[in-house]
Order: structure tokens, then C-alpha cells, then sequence
């Protein structure tokens, strides 16, 4: 974890993007057109950007909870690998079980019908003939039901792929929740503060040499001798 309020260098260019609204406010518009200004936009953008983490350190919370969801958001940044949820491979396993059922009930129901009607037609034995018949009308009900089912998981499945289509991600939105909070509160108690400030502050001038002691004056005229 960065310390507390110290910027990573992927919020940078967020923290500038921020400055310049923070410029852009009214006050601040105002103030740097006055005929006294004793600053430009220039150099409050310089002194904003040389005092970024002093700067930054007014959002410290919002920041540090916007890093730990972005921490928890990237599970593969932290070396664990992804893995399907058990929820998910037994939703898989249903949906291909109601894919394939009703193509082998009916596979079996033709078989069974065709060898239960072709032995009656023979006459000859009744008994398994009777007894084929049956399986084949009771897989043609399986074949009704499986089909019925299959449907209903369709429609159910469908409906969920909208569902997450049309709303994001519950990590995804808490994450630009938190992000955005971070940005109002370094522009309202970080940057919009500091450049109210540094209005007032003239720029820093260049510092002048110190008086001194010169070594005396030898090049004049020496006296006379008489």
C-alpha cells in the first residue's frame, strides 16, 4: 500500500485533470483577471503540481478507499488466478443436460415405438412387444418434459445476460463511486483551498547579493615624497 495521500503515478494525470477544473472555478477565473494579480493561471498550475502529495494528503480516506477497491477489483495483480465458481460449472453441466436429454429420450422413444409396433404387426412376442411400446410413449413424455424444461432455462438464462448487460457490476460501480468521491474531495478541501492560498502569495523572486566589504582601493595616486 502507497502512503497515506502519496499519489501512484497512474492517478497523476486524475490529480491534473482535477487542477484544471479547480482553475476553472469562478473565484479563481475571477481573481487571476484582476489588474493587481500577483499570480498567474501558470504559476498556480506549477506551484499545484510541485505540491501534488501536500495536496493530495486532504483526500487521504477517499484515496486509500479507492485503493482498496481497486486492490480487491484486480485478484490477478495480487497472484491468485481466476477460478469458475462452483455455481457456475453446475449451471453449465444443467444446461448441457437439458440440451442433450430431450435428443436421447427421443432417440430411445423411436427406437422403442418402432421395435414395440414392428413385433405387434409380427405377432410374435407380445409381451416384449407391449412392453417396448411403453417405454416408447413414456420417452416421448420424458422427451415432452425435458423439452419444456429446456425452454424455461433458455428464457431464464436469457433474462440474466440482460440483466448484467444493463447494470454493471457491483465491484465495477462501487469503484467509480469511489473514485469520483475521491476527486470532489481533493478538489474541495485539497486543490481549491491551496490555489485560494497561493492568490495571495507574490511570485518568489530572486534573491539579491548580500552587501560586503570590498578590499580598500590601491589604484589611486600614491603621495608624494619630498
Amino acid at each position: 500500500m502507497n502512503e497515506p495521500g502519496r499519489l501512484e503515478a497512474v492517478d497523476r494525470a486524475d490529480f491534473e485533470h482535477t487542477l484544471h477544473a479547480a482553475l476553472s472555478a469562478p473565484d479563481i477565473r475571477e481573481a487571476l483577471q484582476q489588474p493587481t494579480a500577483q499570480v498567474t493561471a501558470e504559476q498556480l498550475r506549477a506551484r499545484a503540481l510541485t505540491a501534488a502529495d501536500t495536496i493530495a494528503a486532504e483526500a487521504a480516506t477517499e484515496y486509500a478507499a479507492l485503493l482498496r477497491l481497486r486492490t480487491a477489483a484486480a485478484p490477478a495483480r495480487a497472484g491468485r488466478p481466476w477460478r469458475p465458481a462452483p455455481a457456475t460449472a453446475g449451471n453449465g453441466l444443467l444446461a448441457a443436460l437439458a440440451v442433450l436429454t430431450p435428443v436421447l429420450s427421443t432417440a430411445a422413444a423411436a427406437v422403442f415405438l418402432l421395435l414395440g409396433y414392428g413385433l405387434q404387426l409380427a405377432g410374435a412376442q407380445q409381451p416384449l412387444a407391449i412392453a417396448l411400446i411403453r417405454a416408447g410413449w413414456v420417452a416421448g413424455a420424458v422427451v415432452v418434459l425435458a423439452a419444456a424444461a429446456a425452454g424455461t432455462a433458455l428464457v431464464i438464462t436469457a433474462a440474466r445476460h440482460r440483466a448484467t448487460a444493463c447494470h454493471p457490476q457491483p465491484d465495477t460501480a462501487s469503484l467509480a463511486q469511489a473514485h469520483a468521491a475521491w476527486r470532489q474531495a481533493l478538489l474541495e478541501r485539497g486543490l481549491l483551498p491551496f490555489l485560494r492560498r497561493q492568490l495571495h502569495q507574490p511570485p518568489t523572486l530572486a534573491p539579491q547579493p548580500r552587501p560586503g566589504y570590498g578590499s580598500p582601493d590601491f589604484t589611486g595616486p600614491l603621495p608624494s615624497r619630498d
